[in-house]
């Protein structure tokens, strides 16, 4: 990447980073990124600030539906937090740095915990829909040039074990039911076919969707320490003849919103 690109890129974080300081946002104790239909994790946040996406410059706008397209800052488990509800996808048509910009914008603010969450297929035939699975780990299947601010970096121990041990301690106070797994991060925007879905068991996986590798890498890059939670909307099963729509997924992300705030908000607590 060329020194004139980014100098351009570090100076459309800046001006966004001031805007939201103009706006009366602070350093925040925690970020929260929400996957498609879990906006309605904010139902149980009471935002003293929510800023539309369109009002910060250089913002990526997300076209997917389950996006609500706005930040909110306010309190999660006694805790300052910035929430984005809604990301945008590499499937869009966005670069690998507007994917992440919510992460870079974060970290600009001062977050040094994230947590990225996730509407997900499983894999596992034990799983079932509805379910929050915890991330031990991720298997990238998107490929191609990417623009990182170091030239290599080491993904051993991206998802933080002190944040996992918290969230197991806090599943088990409010009697939330946690899966473990690894998560596979795919291009999409299609949905897999059988016999990718094999493939992807036999390669170790528990969950599969269309986002959050790139902000992991992203975020342990610039040295933040990482949460992932994916709930399972519905369920990859070769042969059954079911049909996955994005209408189910959104219905499944509704529904497990106030599970995933429990639970974010527990660990919160603990920080």
């Amino acid at each position: 990447m060329g020194s004139g690109m980014r100098s351009a890129e570090s100076k459309a974080l800046r001006k966004a980073t001031a805007r939201l300081r103009d706006r009366g946002v602070g350093r925040p104790d925690i970020c929260v990124i929400l996957g498609s239909g879990l906006s309605s994790f904010t139902n149980r946040l009471e935002p003293d600030l929510t800023v539309p996406y369109e009002e910060v410059p250089g913002f990526p706008m997300t076209a997917v539906a389950g996006h609500r397209g706005a930040l909110m800052v306010g309190e999660i488990g006694e805790k300052r937090a910035i929430v984005f509800a809604g990301r945008v996808h590499l499937y869009e048509g966005h670069a690998p740095l507007d994917v992440t910009f919510t992460v870079r914008l974060a970290a600009e603010l001062g977050a040094r915990i994230i947590v990225v969450t996730n509407a997900s297929g499983g894999l596992d035939p034990g799983f079932e829909v509805g379910d929050l699975m915890l991330i031990a780990d991720q298997l990238s299947l998107i490929w191609g040039p990417r623009r990182l601010p170091v030239p290599t970096f080491r993904m051993g121990g991206a998802y933080s074990e002190r944040l996992r041990r918290q969230a197991v301690a806090v599943a088990a106070e409010e009697r939330l039911t946690l899966r473990s797994g690894v998560y596979i991060g795919a291009l999409g925007p299609t949905y897999e076919t059988p016999a990718e879905i094999r493939m992807m068991r036999r390669i170790g996986g528990s969950a599969i969707g269309m986002s959050t590798v790139l902000e992991v890498q992203m975020a342990r890059t610039l040295g933040l320490e990482v949460m992932g939670i994916a709930l399972i909307t519905n369920l990859a099963v070769p042969g059954s003849g079911h049909k996955t729509t994005h209408k189910e997924v959104l219905a499944a992300g509704r529904a497990g919103g106030e599970k995933l705030y429990r639970l974010v908000s527990g660990v919160a607590q603990r920080l």
